[in-house]
């Protein structure tokens, strides 16, 4: 494992349960160290949890040397996943930018691993498989951001994707699947078909395919694509005896069906914004067989807006989304989706205060970023003094910035919501720009004067701290 290897791994020889001790320990612990973490002693359960993979070194995860050359390598493929237009690319020119694509291409296996046991009939359990509970008020343990793989045969069509899953019980899983994406999408063609979706849940797998996992416009093939890219570490895949294609070093995969209009309402969840919201009604996953490595390891981000693999997952494909989507957002810098709302609000940094443009560039980022979030529903537009990753700076500008009556566009909800506001507000487009551009942000740290005194004494200070630290 790479991070044992950089001595970011920290080993949990402690009993301790999924329900409530891991989540907590995992978001203190995060407080105060990057390491990933792995409980070797899980109550009542054989495989092993690891978590805090991605948290402050997303780069390690991906065999990278840093964040900017994690895109510096996706930037090198995204131009030939988009539609090529003929202007911009000549065939010679085109030839010889797949050449290199062939070393990242995904290979496919035909048979499973040798090591991978198989769990079915009455050996399976869905609950021998930890699964979190962050509080007592969450009604069924949850797998919190598992790989889903999802294939509809008859059109010969493969969704992955990220979604939670509530484990009911032995042999039953509900899926939470959001309104509008491709997963519900293939759902309802299944329902059209009189067919069932073939369905893996697949627990623990390489590190780099999660980021692509997020990117809805992206097809099976060029998501595993780009992880091997952003990794520069091929991709395996195995086909399974039920025609479904997994990671072939998945560590624990469940193999089960949809069967469209098979529905139940879903347990209550904890979100990143502190909701604990269910009952609206997701498809059941029909547990057809459990494929479990020897000794295998669970991963699982917890939920938490800031201190998760999640939130940290966010601030990576927060990136790969700009540099998708550039073309059609030519006035946006930089951007980011909230954790405290449960990534459903995007602040956006622009370089403009025209109001047509803020008008088409609020329009655009509202319709694009259900991409990554299908619950995105509030857009701020802020100027290019502003640190959008400050917090309180972004409060500061919306105060001093907004208008309630010509700076904020509400957009009426159509649809039933499966993740709603309480208001019931439906969405907000906010303009929280200046056209003071060339101005800096007056802050309290800007007017203080230090004397070559002051800053000796700041010296020697730190220096007895340390020394006593010692």
């Amino acid at each position: 494992m790479a991070f044992s290897q950089r001595g970011k791994l920290l080993e949990i020889n402690n009993e301790v349960s999924p329900d409530f001790e891991i989540p907590w320990l995992s978001i203190e612990l995060a407080k105060h160290f990057d390491h990933a973490l792995l409980y070797s002693k899980v109550s009542g359960k054989t495989p092993r949890v690891l978590t805090n993979v991605f948290y402050k070194k997303i780069h390690l995860a991906l065999n990278a040397g840093s964040e900017e050359q994690i895109i510096n390598r996706a930037s090198r493929v995204v131009s030939l996943i988009e539609p090529l237009s003929p202007i911009q690319k000549d065939k010679l020119h085109l030839l010889a930018s797949l050449a290199w694509i062939a070393d990242y291409y995904p290979d496919v296996k035909e048979s499973q691993s040798s090591t991978i046991r198989v769990l079915q009939g009455y050996d399976l359990d869905l609950t021998l498989i930890p699964a979190l509970k962050h509080s007592s008020q969450e009604e069924y343990p949850v797998m919190t951001n598992p790989l889903i793989i999802a294939t509809l045969d008859s059109i010969d069509e493969t969704e992955i994707t990220v979604q939670r899953v509530q484990v009911v019980d032995e042999k039953t899983m509900l899926l939470h699947v959001p309104r509008n994406s491709r997963i519900q999408h293939l759902i309802e063609e299944a329902s059209r078909r009189g067919k069932p979706l073939k369905v893996a849940v697949v627990l623990g797998a390489p590190a780099s395919i999660y980021p692509p996992a997020f990117l809805s416009w992206l097809s099976f093939t060029e998501k595993l694509l780009l992880a091997g890219v952003i990794s520069e570490t091929k991709i395996a895949t195995t086909k399974l005896e039920d025609n479904i294609y997994v990671p072939s070093s998945f560590q624990t995969t469940v193999i089960g069906e949809i069967v469209p209009g098979d529905e139940r309402p879903e347990g209550k969840m904890l979100y990143e914004n502190g909701d604990i919201l269910g009952g609206t009604p997701m498809p059941v996953i029909h547990a057809k067989k459990i494929l479990m490595e020897s000794n295998p390891i669970i991963y699982y981000s917890t939920i938490h807006p800031t201190q998760s693999d999640i939130a940290e997952l966010f601030r990576l494909v927060e990136k790969l989304f700009l540099l998708n989507y550039k073309n059609l957002l030519p006035n946006v810098i930089d951007l980011t989706f909230l954790g405290n709302d449960a990534f459903r609000t995007v602040v956006a940094k622009v370089n403009t205060f025209k109001r047509e443009k803020l008008i088409n560039t609020g329009i655009n980022l509202l319709s694009l970023t259900k991409t990554l979030n299908p619950y995105t529903d509030t857009i701020i537009l802020v100027g290019t003094n502003t640190n959008i990753h400050n917090h309180l700076q972004l409060l500061k500008t919306i105060i001093e910035n907004v208008d309630p009556d010509k700076d904020i566009i509400k957009i009426p909800q159509q649809d039933y919501e499966t993740f709603p506001r309480r208001s019931g507000r439906g969405s907000l487009i906010i303009f929280a720009t200046s056209q003071k551009e060339g101005e800096k942000p007056e802050s309290v740290d800007s007017y203080l004067e230090p004397t070559s005194r002051s800053q000796k004494i700041f010296g020697e200070i730190l220096d007895k701290l340390a020394r006593q630290s010692t």
